[in-house]
This record gives structure tokens, C-alpha cells and sequence, in this order.
């Protein structure tokens, strides 16, 4: 069974500029991945147009000020004891040169905010589209395994209904998958095979309609009542405060239905483990060495946890399942049922800090990169604040090592895109410099002249 093609989700998509980008390329292509890249070098490009701006003013204020920098330095040495008189003949300096310190910082700000706005946006974009993701295909799992349990009461009413000619016991084999049908829905098809030397012949054979609106209340009746416990397990309301204890009287108290031994409840629980296992596999996202691109690339187990599972759900609960979760804690107690197949262990790792070192150092190259390229030789080398290479980095470090693996392949094809556009955008920005202080001398040249005659 392709599960790929044949994904189970009900939960709502989230909604949103970057989400919707994001959705539809999901559509076209089947991962987020492409969409991630190609938004990537995207932004890197816009953002190249800005800082071909952005380095042009930068430029011609650094020439402002290697003109300005003899002068300013005779003015400090000479007024250092009067403040006021500092300030009045650097400001003359400041006019006599057109210079103007707001101006060549607006630049550089704008460019600033933008990046900013687009980190954090994008950033919990791709945070919620993650969390949603792992929350729908858990949901998923989950309703598998209440489809696949629920097999139990179809065989009690055929076998009652056969009136006992239907023989189901440890030599019998049970086999359950999900197919779509004439009406291109959903079903589960469960088979029984009594015939232990001809397993070929099969003795009763059955479908329903997939069900996709469980509630977490359903689903552990289901497991109260086909799984058995693994240890002492009570379901016992939290304890409340007195004013809630009126409330609580006038509602009856929920009781789980008693756990029932049956010939094929075994073969029907394998069955329920083996089909969430195989969705979990099978819809499972990677790109390179990562296992899911929807947690962080580190040396934890690519599948989401309980703490997890809980937080992102919560967002879908209706009111009435809020209320049942408070009291009950149904999650918790089906998470550990549903998931009771898949080995983490042998799962391995999703990931090795890799997106997080690439990170760091190519966001350093890049700032290193486009401060080389925009020196020039003819102007004094300037000391650069060492606080610049240490923010930028240590940002993209903490955000890819703590969250979605989906920004970290943002922020590293972004810094891919960014040093592969430096040169292009170094060449042009001083290809423009040169133009417009040619056309100045040209022009200071025929005014000159021009007052000369």
C-alpha cells in the first residue's frame, strides 16, 4: 500500500504567506524541500538589489571620510578641551563635504529590518509548518490503529452472526491493509485464513469504510478494551479544586470499558503495530543524512516524543476534548499504545550537528567575504568590530541546533546563495562608483573651465 499517495490527514493545514508558499510546492512536489531551497536563493537574490544600495552608500561614505579624516583630526586635536567648539567646526566639516551621518546609516537600517522581519517570519513559518507535520502524521498512526482495532468487533459480529462456522484460533492468520475502493475511499480490508495447510482459501474476508474522526476517548476504549495493559493502568481523574468538585458531581464520572480476552485479539494488535510501523516509514521526509527534516539536526531520535505529540495536538482539540484532556490525559496513555511497534533505538540518529557547523562558518565567510571584496587599496585598512563575526553566527548556530531542520537548510542555502552573489554585487557597486566620480570630474571640470572664459 502507497501511504505516500494515500495520506490520511484531517488536521487543518496552517495558513499564512510563507505557509501557503510553502503548501504548495508540498502539492507539486511532495516535500518542502525544493520550497525551501528555491525561497532561499530567492530572498538572497531580492536582497542582493537591496545591498548593491546598501554598499554604494557604504562606499561613498567610506571616501567621505578618508576626505574628511586629515581635517576632522586637526579639528579634535586642536578644540579636545571645548566640546561645543568640537562640535560646531565638525559640523562645518560635516557641510563642507555633503555629509550626512542619518543618510549613510538609512541605508544599512532598511536592509537591516528587512532581514529581520523575513529571519522571524520565515523562522516560525517553518516552526509551525514542522509541528504540523509531525502532529497530522501521528494523527494519522493513531487513527490506523483505531481503524485496524476496531477489525475486533466486525470479526465478533460475522463470527456471531456465522453462527460458529467461523473457527478463528491460533492456527488461523489474520491480514489487514488499508485500500481505496470503487468510491475512492478509504477502507480498511481484513481477511481471516483458518486453513492452516491452505492458507490460500480464505474463509471469511470483509471491508468498512476508513474512520478518521476518533476522538481521543473512542481510541482508548478501543485499547481498554482490545489492548491489554502492560502494568497496573487506572485512569483517574486530577485531582480538583473545590470549586470544581460541584461541576464535576452533576456530570457522570467516564468509565473505560474492561479489557476482553478473544481468540484473535493478538494477531489483530501485531497487525495494528505492523501497519502504524509501515506508515511511519513509508511518510517519513529526509534529505541527505537527515531522517526527518521536521526536527533539528542533532543525535536525538528522528521520531517526535509524547511531550511533543501533546503540545502540537492541544491546537486541535475541540472544547470537549480539552475538558476530557485535563481530566484524563487520554494522549499520553494512547501515545504509548500506538507507537508500542516502532523501535527508536534502531531508528538511529537524524542528524549530527552538520547544518549547524555549515552554518556558522559559512554566515563568517560571507561577512568576511563581502568586507574583503568592498576594500580598496587606495584607502586605510579599517579594523572591524570583532562583535560583528561573533552575533550572526552564534544567531544561526542557536536556531539550527534548537529547532526544524527545514530553517537550518534555509539559513545554509541562504549563506551559499549570499557568498555565490558577493562578487557579482562587489563588481557592480564599484563599476557604478567609478561611473558617477567620473561624471563628477567631468562635470567639475566644465564648470571650471567655464568660469575661466
Amino acid at each position: 500500500m502507497d501511504f505516500v499517495n494515500t495520506m490520511l490527514v484531517t488536521l487543518p493545514q496552517p495558513t499564512g504567506f510563507w505557509e501557503s508558499i510553502l503548501n504548495a510546492f508540498k502539492g507539486i512536489n511532495g516535500t518542502y524541500i525544493l520550497a525551501v531551497i528555491f525561497i532561499a536563493v530567492l530572498i538572497r537574490f531580492v536582497f542582493a538589489f537591496v545591498d548593491i544600495i546598501n554598499k554604494k552608500v557604504s562606499m561613498k561614505s567610506n571616501e567621505i571620510n578618508a576626505k574628511m579624516k586629515p581635517e576632522l583630526d586637526a579639528i579634535k586635536q586642536k578644540y579636545q578641551n571645548d566640546p561645543n567648539k568640537l562640535r560646531q567646526k565638525t559640523d562645518e566639516v560635516y557641510k563642507k563635504y555633503q555629509f550626512n551621518v542619518m543618510g549613510s546609516c538609512f541605508p544599512m537600517l532598511i536592509m537591516l529590518v528587512l532581514q529581520t522581519v523575513v529571519f522571524l517570519t520565515l523562522w516560525n513559518s517553518l516552526q509551525t509548518v514542522s509541528n504540523y507535520n509531525i502532529a497530522s502524521q501521528y494523527n494519522d498512526m493513531k487513527n490506523i490503529y483505531a481503524n485496524v482495532l476496531y477489525v475486533n468487533d466486525k470479526l465478533d459480529q460475522a463470527i456471531s452472526e456465522s453462527e460458529g462456522s467461523i473457527v478463528v484460533d491460533e492456527n488461523s492468520v489474520i491480514e489487514i491493509k488499508i485500500d481505496v475502493n470503487e468510491q475512492n475511499q478509504k477502507c480498511i480490508v481484513y481477511s481471516v485464513f483458518t486453513n492452516s495447510e491452505n492458507l490460500n482459501e480464505a474463509t471469511l474476508t470483509d471491508s468498512f469504510v476508513f474512520t478518521t474522526d476518533w476522538t481521543n476517548r473512542d481510541i482508548f476504549d478501543l485499547v481498554s478494551k482490545y489492548v491489554p495493559p502492560a502494568e497496573e493502568e487506572e485512569l483517574e481523574p486530577e485531582e480538583k479544586t473545590e470549586g470544581d468538585q460541584g461541576a464535576e458531581e452533576e456530570e457522570n464520572p467516564y468509565v473505560a470499558p474492561a479489557f476482553e480476552e478473544s481468540a484473535f485479539r493478538d494477531k489483530i494488535q501485531a497487525e495494528a503495530e505492523r501497519l502504524v510501523k509501515e506508515y511511519y516509514l513509508n511518510t517519513q521526509e529526509g534529505f541527505l543524512w537527515i531522517k526527518n527534516i521536521y526536527k533539528p539536526d542533532a543525535p536525538q531520535s528522528p521520531m517526535f516524543t509524547e511531550s511533543e505529540i501533546k503540545s502540537y495536538l492541544s491546537h486541535y482539540y475541540t472544547a470537549e476534548e480539552s475538558q476530557d484532556e485535563s481530566k484524563y490525559q487520554f494522549e499520553g496513555k494512547i501515545f504509548n499504545k500506538v507507537t508500542a511497534g516502532i523501535d527508536r533505538q534502531a531508528l538511529g540518529n537524524n542528524g549530527y550537528y552538520i547544518l549547524t557547523i555549515l552554518a556558522v562558518i559559512f554566515s563568517l565567510f560571507s561577512m568576511w567575504l563581502s568586507n574583503f571584496m568592498m576594500r580598496r587599496k587606495d584607502q586605510p585598512k579599517q579594523k572591524q568590530p570583532i562583535a560583528m563575526y561573533i552575533i550572526m553566527p552564534l544567531i544561526f548556530g542557536l536556531f539550527t541546533f534548537m529547532y526544524t531542520s527545514l530553517f537550518a537548510i534555509y539559513l545554509v542555502v541562504g549563506q551559499l546563495a549570499s557568498i555565490a552573489t558577493t562578487p557579482l554585487t562587489t563588481w557592480i557597486v564599484k563599476k557604478w562608483t567609478t561611473s558617477s566620480n567620473n561624471k563628477k570630474k567631468e562635470k567639475d571640470v566644465v564648470e571650471v573651465d567655464y568660469r575661466r572664459k
